[in-house]
C-alpha cells in the first residue's frame, strides 16, 4: 500500500485518538465526506457526530485539501 499524505495521517491520528477537537481544526469548515456506505456528510460537525459512533475508516480512496484543511474525502466502499 503507498504511503499516505501527512494530512491524510493527521486526520486519521485524530480519529483513532478520538480527539475530536483537533479533528475539527483539520477540517474544513464546508468539508463534504462520503463514508464507505455512500452516506454524505456535510460540514465539520456532522462528520465528527458520525465519527463518533463508528469505528476509525480506513485511508480514503480520494481525498483534496482547500486552504490546508480537508475538505474532501471518499472512504474506500465497503
Amino acid at each position: 500500500m503507498a504511503e499516505q499524505v501527512p494530512e491524510v495521517c493527521d486526520v486519521l491520528d485524530a480519529i483513532e485518538r478520538r480527539d475530536w477537537l483537533r479533528l475539527r481544526r483539520l477540517l474544513h469548515p464546508e468539508v463534504h465526506w462520503t463514508t464507505a456506505v455512500e452516506e454524505d456528510l456535510h460540514g465539520p460537525a456532522a462528520v465528527i457526530d458520525r465519527l463518533s459512533k463508528d469505528p476509525p475508516p480506513a485511508p480514503p480512496a480520494y481525498h483534496e485539501m482547500r486552504d490546508g484543511l480537508m475538505c474532501r474525502w471518499i472512504d474506500c466502499p465497503g
